[in-house]
């Protein structure tokens, strides 16, 4: 290629392939930042979701109703079934490879000793436990007591500790029918003055209180010390609303959720491109003239 011409025309489209590569690389970049983008969005509608949803919060209420120990693991916290180890009386079925755990309590009554057998917990052959209820504890000895019993000598076992449980299953269902109307999301996105919160809280403490007062037996308060739990109790449900209510304070939720809106819109709608630098103006393009390229 000796003529200047054919030197510059080489040059220029050699010019016009970097470009396009250049081009090429500079849409892949801005694709995935938009995907990048539309995933950040994905997240925020994630977040408004998780700040309005109230399942979770129901549900640790419903395991503190229960008396639910807390335990943890690797995996984070989890919930289990109040326990206690006692110690029992073996017995084996060898029929049909069941074993009974009875446990013995004695009774002082009028100066004397009762012993009374309680049926607290059965195993079967494919050593599966079975927590037997106090109720049903007896009716079933009453069944077994003409069967042939290998004793098996004494020994410890894990039985559900109800004197840990504050109410029954029916007091469970109707304390968290009551409090699932207060903590929703409608609560977190009213309006509501401080005054009216106090006055709201006021009235379902009353409530609330003449309530258990009335039913504390039926739903499961049943002994001294879950009798005793009686105050806290009130005051923990209580404090656990008003925290719901307090992120209503004159509509603070709302705007907090509005501002988060805006800004993400403005985001999607500005693309980033809004701090790109405008370049200079060019010479009017000439393929003979390497200035303008």
């Amino acid at each position: 290629m000796n003529d200047p011409n054919e030197a510059e025309i080489a040059g220029y489209m050699d010019g016009l392939d970097f470009e396009n590569k250049s081009l090429r690389n500079e849409n892949l970049r801005l694709a995935g930042s938009l995907s990048n983008q539309n995933f950040n969005e994905q997240d925020e509608q994630n977040l408004i979701h998780y700040q309005l949803d109230t399942a979770g919060f129901l549900e640790r209420i419903e395991h503190f109703l229960k008396g639910d120990q807390i335990k943890f693991s690797n995996e984070g916290i989890y919930y289990t079934e109040p326990t206690k180890k006692i110690l029992a009386l073996a017995k084996k079925d060898e029929r049909t490879g069941i074993t009974y755990y009875i446990q013995e309590i004695k009774e002082s009554k009028k100066g004397s000793e009762m012993l009374h057998n309680i049926l607290v917990k059965m195993i079967n052959s494919q050593n599966e436990e079975i927590d037997v209820r106090f109720e049903d504890g007896k009716r079933i000895l009453d069944k077994i007591k003409n069967i042939k019993l290998t004793d098996c000598g004494y020994k410890y076992v894990e039985v559900s500790d109800e004197d840990k449980k504050p109410f029954n299953d029916y007091g469970v269902a109707e304390l968290m029918r009551i409090i699932s109307m207060y903590v929703t999301k409608e609560t977190f996105l009213s309006y509501y003055s401080d005054e009216r919160i106090n006055e709201i809280l006021a009235d379902l403490g009353d409530a609330l209180n003449n309530f258990l007062y009335c039913n504390y037996e039926k739903m499961g308060m049943d002994t001294k010390f879950k009798e005793s739990k009686y105050t806290i109790i009130c005051l923990n449900l209580l404090h656990a609303i008003e925290s719901c209510y307090r992120r209503a304070i004159e509509g603070m939720e709302q705007d907090n959720l509005r501002t988060r809106s805006i800004v993400t819109q403005n985001q999607s709608q500005g693309g980033g491109y809004g701090n790109m630098k405008h370049s200079p103006m060019k010479k009017k393009w000439n393929p003979f003239s390497p200035s303008t390229w």
